[in-house]
């Protein structure tokens, strides 16, 4: 006999009551975060505090209602809705994908065969084909959805030792004899260096290329340092480009390194997860001109495409390289006579039980288009130059380097601070603001130097949101200049 607590919560009147609420809720966080309102971005507490609210046997939880726990839950998150989130690159999503998202949860299908999941593989393939026609590809193209860059990466990096190894590296392992080696810039994603160890090559294996100025990849030194590999006994087997950077927004100049993969037989691996938003952007395509050379290419729908996360999509230019990285049979699955299907998603991923990642990916195309995905992104590049701008014209701050795409970094530099000083007081300004809960904002290093790092993800951040940031950054480096002196 089933257990009635349990068999209760599928009460279809029940579901539609706590979905009322939950609905209103969120629509009431809605409306006050994006309203510029004295909300805090983040409310921030020291972790181990935030664990004991969430005790289990913390007498405010033992009556908890599942309203109130929800409201416990948004108070705990950071606020990505909110004009003043400028830190990481996670987006606040479109309603269509959140809705989208919603269905999917509750249907809760998994897409490892087709029979699970048949209309979320139908539209999978769909958004593949789009995404293929913007990047230029043939027919031949084919993809998958997984849960993230870093897998999408891994999955990208899995194809290029296969395909490029004498050998079915898949079935016999790695060989220590010739070792093979990926070339990737000094600003790549860590998830390339650490996938490159994932699959069994090793540390030797990521060669490292330095970058220029605007912190991209030095082409010009592609096959002094493809020989240097060589003469080590490397095989490089991959050179991993970055369209865009994550720490700088910087695009790799994808033509050169195309180029130099074609003539070296090399297979040209992209890392788009950020900046492949682009594709949809007549004003900024031409930043990923070469794209359609690649032989493997990542991009992240749950950064500039507004879509709930994780959602990332691997393209392959030669559709039959995804099937050949996961040459292998699990009888329970798959009908002996099943070769290269696209609709049984387990043979191209590493993650058996995936989501729908397809129909909320298809929502948020289908229902705001090419010319207002465009929009936006050209929004946040515009703004991010802008932004650029007024950081140089204000006297103490510093530009590290002119943004590419919307992400931007700077500092608090009066004349004359020491480079160490600098850092100390850089990471103390970020580290009030957070925790004023008046913006957020993150940091990273670049040439061992500390920079405020803003993308500016939210479509209702504007140029005033980003001046009183720098008025915030000043007024409160200026205090902490005092205070040490």
């Amino acid at each position: 006999m089933a257990d009635k607590r349990l068999s209760h919560t599928y009460d279809s009147e029940e579901f539609r009551r706590y979905g009322h609420e939950l609905i209103d809720i969120l629509a009431d966080y809605l409306r006050e975060a994006t309203s510029r309102s004295d909300m805090p971005v983040l409310d921030y507490r020291e972790p181990d505090d935030l664990v004991k609210e969430f005790e289990f046997d913390n007498p405010e939880n033992r009556e908890l209602p599942l309203d109130g726990f929800i409201r416990k839950v948004v108070a705990g998150m950071n606020h990505l809705h909110h004009p003043r989130f400028v830190g990481h690159q996670n987006t606040p999503p479109l309603t269509a994908g959140i809705i989208a998202q919603m269905c999917t949860t509750l249907l809760n299908n998994g897409v490892a065969v087709y029979e699970m999941g048949p209309a979320s593989m139908a539209a999978e393939r769909n958004v593949i084909r789009y995404i293929s026609g913007l990047i230029g590809f043939g027919r031949e193209a084919d993809g998958i959805f997984t849960h993230g860059g870093s897998a999408g990466n891994l999955t990208g990096l899995l194809a290029a030792r296969q395909a490029m190894s004498e050998y079915n590296v898949w079935e016999e392992g790695v060989r220590s004899d010739t070792p093979a080696g990926i070339i990737v810039s000094d600003q790549s994603h860590y998830s390339i260096s650490r996938n490159a160890r994932v699959i069994g090559l090793g540390g030797t294996s990521v060669i490292r290329i330095a970058n220029d100025s605007r912190y991209a990849m030095r082409t010009d030194l592609l096959e002094e340092t493809r020989r240097r590999a060589e003469d080590k006994g490397i095989k490089v087997i991959c050179v991993a480009a970055n369209a865009c950077s994550t720490a700088t927004g910087t695009y790799d100049n994808l033509e050169e390194i195309a180029a130099f993969c074609r003539e070296n037989r090399l297979w040209f691996h992209v890392d788009g997860a950020h900046g492949l938003g682009v594709l949809f952007s007549d004003k900024y395509r031409h930043l990923v001109k070469g794209l359609e050379h690649a032989d493997s290419v990542v991009l992240d729908f749950h950064k500039m495409l507004l879509t709930p996360g994780l959602n990332t999509m691997v393209l392959f230019r030669d559709g039959r390289r995804s099937y050949e990285t996961f040459a292998q049979k699990a009888g329970y699955l798959f009908e002996k006579h099943d070769s290269n299907e696209w609709y049984n998603g387990a043979k191209r991923t590493l993650e058996c039980t995936r989501s729908a990642l397809g129909i909320v990916a298809w929502a948020v195309i289908n229902y705001y288009g090419k010319e207002a995905l465009g929009k936006y992104v050209e929004s946040r590049y515009d703004l991010a130059l802008r932004f650029a701008g007024a950081i140089c014209r204000e006297k103490g701050m510093e530009l590290a380097v002119t943004p590419e795409s919307n992400i931007v970094c700077f500092r608090y530099a009066p004349e004359g601070t020491p480079t160490h000083k600098l850092n100390d007081l850089n990471r103390m300004i970020r580290k009030e603001l957070v925790h004023s809960g008046e913006f957020y904002i993150v940091q990273t290093e670049l040439d061992g130097n500390i920079w405020m790092r803003t993308a500016l993800m939210n479509a209702m951040t504007d140029d005033s949101d980003l001046q009183r940031l720098l008025g915030s950054v000043r007024k409160r480096g200026d205090e902490l200049t005092q205070l040490l002196t």
